[in-house]
């Protein structure tokens, strides 16, 4: 690698910013070390002799790019990543990066977002998942840490890449009223990131580490609450259950026993109030094999029978009022008793 590749491949990319509140880099990377790029402004191509390394460099945007076609690396956080297709990162504006070549053979598609116009996205957004609080503290000029999220598919990809076409449409042709449809796309595409792939969370801080592992344990938990386990845990996280009791306690102030038992009651009231399961069934449905145990831990949590639930819930259709475990029990011993008969 000659140092002045090294020099051309930073300052290529840092030329290439976005001019604006968003645009697009689609990058055709190939192992000959030819890079052909294009962008809202031109279509451009460059050599590179490999392996070629740029400098550490942040900026002044956040970044986020999709591996289409093929493989990627760049160096983050002081080591050198390798993403794969389909995967996609997102970077703050302090985390230092620098691109690597390799005998690389990819395509690329480069989002850049100006903080004031996520910023805008964001406060529109009612969600508060842990993409959107690392978006959020992606914004904050004063933050020491560094990092960036990496995100990996668990599903079709085929409505992501829909979506990036689109994005990447509507920056070429800059139609009047393209931002405000930029920002829908972008909203959506946040959401699906968010629901259909699995975080990694990449930081100098440890806090936000543990937090983005305890939204896909949290998320995990309630797919499989009728048969989740702390081994099982073990084995899909790569972390030993010890790790987990502790993490949900720092933040949730409970246990892992005790935290799918309060997912499982929350399954339980949904499927007494939207269905006509016998209460073995329901029982069954959210993991308890032991009927009895069942009923005695539902009363003890909601002060209240499932069976008296489900008629509080029947009742208080025909007499609205906000109600909680106390109030149905109000309810079955006064406006409802004559309605049961």
């Amino acid at each position: 690698m000659s140092g002045n590749d090294s020099e051309a491949l930073t300052h290529y990319t840092e030329s290439r910013m976005m001019e604006g509140d968003f645009a697009t880099l689609l990058c055709r990377y190939g192992k000959d070390g030819s890079m052909r790029s294009i962008s809202r402004r031109e279509e451009r191509t460059e050599h590179y002799e490999l392996p070629c390394q740029g400098k550490y460099h942040r900026h002044q945007f956040i970044e986020v790019f999709y591996v289409m076609e093929g493989s990627f690396e760049q160096i983050l956080l002081g080591e050198k990543r390798h993403f794969s297709k389909g995967e996609v990162v997102i970077t703050d504006q302090n985390c230092e990066h620098a691109d690597y070549l390799e005998k690389v053979d990819a395509t690329v598609l480069f989002l850049w977002l100006k903080p004031s116009f996520l910023d805008e996205i964001l406060k529109s957004y009612e969600e508060r998942d842990d993409l959107h609080r690392f978006l959020f503290h992606s914004l904050e000029k004063q933050k020491r840490e560094q990092s960036f999220l990496e995100l990996k598919s668990e599903t079709d990809e085929s409505e992501i890449r829909k979506i990036l076409e689109r994005l990447t449409q509507e920056d070429h042709e800059g139609k009047p009223g393209a931002k405000e449809i930029i920002r829908g796309y972008l909203i959506r595409l946040f959401h699906l990131l968010c629901t259909t792939f699995c975080l990694q969370l990449h930081s100098s801080d440890q806090e936000s580490k543990e937090r983005v592992l305890l939204y896909e344990l949290e998320r995990y938990i309630r797919l499989h609450a009728a048969d989740v386990t702390a081994s099982g845990l073990e084995e899909v996280f790569h972390y030993h259950r010890n790790y987990y009791n502790l993490l949900l306690k720092k933040y949730k102030g409970k246990g892992f026993r005790e935290y799918v038992q309060e997912i499982r009651m929350e399954q339980a009231r949904a499927l007494l109030l939207t269905t006509k399961l016998p209460l073995k069934q329901v029982a069954i449905q959210t993991g308890y094999e032991n009927t009895g145990f069942f009923y005695r831990l539902f009363q003890r949590m909601n002060g209240i029978s499932p069976a008296e639930y489900r008629r509080g819930q029947a009742c208080s259709a025909k007499h609205p009022e906000p109600f909680n475990a106390i109030s149905i029990t109000k309810v079955v011993n006064t406006k409802c008793q004559t309605s049961l008969k």
